[in-house]
């Protein structure tokens, strides 16, 4: 795929519109409308892969994982197939790994909350001092 058509895909994903993203290209906008239209698939694709969260994904991959299992059980001598073996051990691992990523997100986010209010609980201990002495 094209290198324009590829950034043409990743502003639409921003929600970038038609104009914008000619604009950015240095395309016309008849262009755009016509890439948007020839790979409408590709370009919704984008959007809804933007517009995904980590949990999201989380969810998904442990959905599949589910999926994969219910299937096993129903029919045990599946699991002796190295591919659905592999299929189901490979989901496992990637839902485990963006699991930690997420809760290593997560534990980031509330460090920063909880040094912002340190500084600001500072700040106001700094500007009763100043009160104080006035």
């Amino acid at each position: 795929m094209d290198l324009e058509l590829l950034k043409a895909k990743k502003l639409y994903a921003q929600g970038k519109t038609a104009k914008e993203i000619a604009s950015a290209l240095k395309k016309s906008l008849g262009t755009i409308y016509r890439w948007i239209k020839e790979n409408k698939e590709e370009f919704e694709e984008a959007r809804k892969l933007a517009g995904m969260t980590l949990d999201d994904v989380v969810d998904l991959l442990d959905e599949t994982h589910k999926k994969i299992l219910i299937e096993i059980s129903k029919n045990p001598e599946q699991f002796k197939d190295p591919k659905t073996a592999d299929a189901l051990v490979k989901v496992a691992s990637v839902v485990e790994k963006v699991t930690a990523r997420s809760e290593k997100k997560k534990e980031q986010a509330k460090k920063e909350v909880e040094e912002e209010r340190g500084v600001l609980i500072v700040d106001d201990i700094k500007e009763k001092k100043r009160t104080q002495d006035i």
